[in-house]
């Protein structure tokens, strides 16, 4: 990682659920491209997780946090898996609107 992503890192200093120090914490690099990267960092204390995904612009670092549940390997998981598109959307909704049991179409699907 470099020194930009080092600094980034450091700007989330607390954690959101027991503002606890993230020093402490585990932090792991998930993923990392051309001018962003994936952190999961763990609160030493709760145990809470944070997605942090941080991108080198022209005009400077952006930057956005999630609380999650999910652990690391979950993570990376799910990010190899093929992305929702338009059509996925749309047999969802046509799936949904047809009559009968909510529920009971789920479990079949």
């Amino acid at each position: 990682m470099n020194q930009k992503g080092q600094f980034s890192l450091r700007l989330i200093q607390k954690c959101p659920v027991c503002n606890q120090d993230f020093s402490t914490g585990r932090i792991q690099i998930l993923d990392e491209e051309n001018n962003s990267f994936l952190a999961y960092l763990t609160c030493a204390n709760c145990r809470s997780s944070i997605l942090v995904r941080v991108m080198t612009l022209p005009h400077g670092l952006v930057g956005n946090a999630i609380l999650t549940d999910l652990n690391s390997e979950e993570v990376i998981s799910f990010s190899e898996e093929e992305q929702i598109n338009s059509n996925d959307v749309l047999f969802i909704y046509d799936y949904l609107a047809k009559k009968g049991d909510f529920i009971e179409r789920l479990k079949q699907l």
